[in-house]
C-alpha cells in the first residue's frame, strides 16, 4: 500500500504545471495580501489571511484531488494496473493520501508564510490552520471520489469549483434554508475557526459529522465505481 501511495504522489509531483498553479494561488495570494496591505498602509491580520486561504484551499484540493482520482482512468493506466492483478480497492484508496500529502504540503507552506508575517497568537494560528487544512483535505477527498465515479477529472474539477466559489456562498446567505445551510461544507468548515454569526448554533461535533459525511459519501461512491468498473 505504501508503494502505491508513493507512486501516486510521484505522479502528482510530475505535474509541474498543476503544482505551480496551486502554489501560486495559495502562497502567492498570501504574499500578495500582505504586500498590498503594506504598500497601501492598510491593516492586515492572520484571520483575514486564513479566510482567503480557506477559500483557496478548496481550489487547491479540487485541482489536485480531481487529478489524483481521474488521471489514471482517463489515460488508461488504471486498466493496465487492474490487468496485472492489483487490488482495485487498494488502487483507489492510495489516491486519497497521495492527494492529501500534496495538497496539505502546499497549504502548510502558505500558512507558515502567513504566520511568520502576521505573528498571531498560538491558539489563533492553530484554529486558522485547522480550517484551512480541513478545507483542502475535504475538497481533495470529495474530488478523488467524484473523479473515480465519473472518470472525468476536468468536469469534476469545474463542477466542484463552481459549487465552492459560486453556489455555496449564495446558498449560505439564504435565510429560507434555515439550519439546512449547515450541510454546506464551507459553512461546516467555518465552524472550526469561528463560533459567531451563522455557525453560532452549530455544535462543533455536528460540524465535524457534516464534514466526515461529505467525504464518506464521495469516497464511497468512488470506491463502488472503482470496484465494478469494466476494463
Amino acid at each position: 500500500m505504501l508503494r502505491l501511495i508513493e507512486a501516486d504522489v510521484l505522479k502528482l509531483r510530475r505535474r509541474q504545471g498543476m503544482l505551480a498553479v496551486t502554489a501560486g494561488l495559495t502562497v502567492g495570494a498570501v504574499a500578495l495580501y500582505f504586500g498590498i496591505g503594506a504598500a497601501l498602509d492598510k491593516t492586515t491580520d492572520f484571520e483575514s489571511a486564513v479566510g482567503i486561504l480557506t477559500l483557496l484551499a478548496a481550489v487547491a484540493g479540487a485541482v489536485i484531488g480531481a487529478t489524483a482520482g481521474g488521471a489514471d482512468i482517463e489515460s488508461g493506466v488504471f486498466r493496465d494496473l487492474v490487468a496485472t492483478g492489483r487490488n482495485r480497492s487498494a488502487l483507489f484508496f492510495a489516491r486519497v493520501p497521495a492527494a492529501w500529502l500534496v495538497t496539505l504540503a502546499i497549504l502548510l507552506v502558505a500558512l507558515v508564510v502567513a504566520a511568520v508575517i502576521a505573528t498571531p497568537p498560538l491558539t489563533e494560528a492553530l484554529r486558522g490552520a485547522l480550517s484551512v487544512l480541513v478545507s483542502g483535505a475535504l475538497t481533495a477527498a470529495v474530488c478523488v471520489g467524484l473523479s473515480a465515479l465519473t472518470g472525468r477529472s476536468g468536469q469534476v474539477m469545474g463542477f466542484v469549483l463552481a459549487f465552492q466559489l459560486g453556489v455555496a456562498p449564495l446558498l449560505a446567505q439564504l435565510d429560507v434554508l434555515g439550519d439546512g445551510r449547515f450541510a454546506i461544507p464551507a459553512v461546516a468548515i467555518s465552524r472550526l475557526d469561528n463560533a459567531d454569526g451563522l455557525v453560532a448554533t452549530l455544535p462543533l461535533v455536528g460540524a465535524i459529522a457534516i464534514i466526515l459525511a461529505w467525504a464518506a459519501a464521495a469516497l464511497g461512491a468512488g470506491l463502488w465505481r472503482t470496484r465494478i468498473q469494466e476494463i
